[in-house]
């Protein structure tokens, strides 16, 4: 019974939220999740992907074994950096309240622009219209800016 329940409710949908939809820079906001969160892969653990011939977490600092200590010491092509595991039936405002939360996003919802993949011509998405594969990637427009929006180059 539990397996066919789960079954049924569906996969999680992976989120990536960017800045741009042209160059998919992750979110600023996003800085402390991305380099001070418990959940990020550990020296020990770092180190068994790279045995297994993976590759280190894009803020990881091999040389000095810390992840980036400031979001200026952030390198270009952190391409999709961020991503956000949501609940099947997620819609495009359950991920503003998400990150509105991890204080990545601030203000009222405006519009947001998606794309499936890198490289495809985003389209507007509603807020109420689900998350899925078709609109992974997701750039949300707010009506105020966050600390770290107000000092981005227009």
């Amino acid at each position: 019974d539990f397996l066919k329940k789960k079954k049924k409710r569906g996969e999680p949908v992976l989120v990536f939220p960017v800045l741009d939809m042209e160059s998919y820079q992750p979110l600023p906001g996003m800085f402390n999740s991305a380099t001070r969160d418990s959940s990020l892969p550990s020296l020990g653990m770092i180190a068994c992907l790279k045995a297994a011939g993976g590759k280190a977490p894009s803020m990881w600092d091999c040389e000095n074994k810390l992840y980036y200590a400031s979001p200026g010491d952030v390198q270009n092509g952190q391409t999709l950096r961020d991503v956000l595991v949501m609940k099947p039936n997620s819609t495009v405002e359950d991920v503003f309240d998400v990150l509105k939360r991890m204080g990545a996003l601030g203000g009222e919802y405006v519009r947001a622009e998606a794309a499936e993949n890198i490289g495809m011509k985003p389209n507007l998405v509603k807020k109420d219209e689900l998350v899925t594969r078709s609109n992974r990637i997701l750039k949300i427009m707010t009506t105020r800016r966050r600390e770290w929006q107000k000092t981005l180059p227009h």
